[in-house]
């Protein structure tokens, strides 16, 4: 399940943001070594203080946070695009009204270790399936994406692999890509197929006004 927690609301879910906040930390900051800001074994960046939109999986039995992304409109003046272009070698200019960029995409570690590739498969899924959903619903045809070598084949797996548009020779540890996911009916009927879950993946409950995200 996918709860959808929009920032200027991350007070009323202090448990689900400690734990995503943390998780980050472990993830991009000890282990892809990306240069990023961390207070209090928290990471951080500018971004989050902008009222982004963040997608938190939780465990369908314990309520427990297993993955987590952050998703943002491309027009607004923080976006990784625009803060980070200097480390690619092709110019990255994808900004558009129909167009959202996703980052800090992470499986938590704890279910890394816990269920094996199996169960951080089915976090990506999750994760992959609500911002497609969520496209959809906010009428993009695509969302923009960072990721680092080991996500590939983490991707594929999910059926819905980045088309790759930028490429860093090193951010972190290992290289890093720009890419883009189409929005469309088809990719999302695809992932459902691959990932055997037919179902909405975003909690049933009322959803953030997409139109306020900025």
């Amino acid at each position: 399940m996918i709860r959808l927690i929009q920032g200027r609301d991350s007070a009323y879910y202090p448990c689900e943001m400690e734990a995503m906040f943390r998780a980050r930390t472990a993830v991009f900051h000890r282990r892809l070594g990306w240069n990023v800001t961390v207070h209090k074994g928290r990471e951080r960046d500018r971004c989050d203080e902008e009222n982004p939109l963040y997608l938190i999986a939780l465990d369908d039995v314990t309520g427990d946070v297993t993955g987590s992304a952050r998703l943002m409109p491309t027009t607004g003046p923080l976006t990784f695009g625009v803060s980070a272009s200097d480390m690619f070698e092709e110019p990255i200019d994808l900004a558009s009204g129909t167009v959202w960029e996703c980052t800090r995409f992470c499986v938590h570690p704890g279910r890394r270790s816990s269920g094996s590739l199996r169960a951080a498969t089915r976090v990506c899924f999750e994760l992959n399936l609500a911002a497609c959903e969520l496209g959809l619903r906010a009428g993009l045809t695509q969302i923009q994406t960072v990721y680092d070598q080991l996500m590939v084949k983490v991707y594929e797996r999910a059926a819905w692999g980045p088309t790759q548009v930028a490429r860093s020779t090193r951010v972190g540890k290992l290289p890093a890509y720009v890419g883009v996911w189409d929005v469309t009916p088809r990719t999302l009927a695809e992932m459902r197929a691959a990932s055997g879950i037919a179902h909405d993946v975003i909690e049933a409950r009322p959803l953030p006004a997409l139109r306020e995200v900025s």
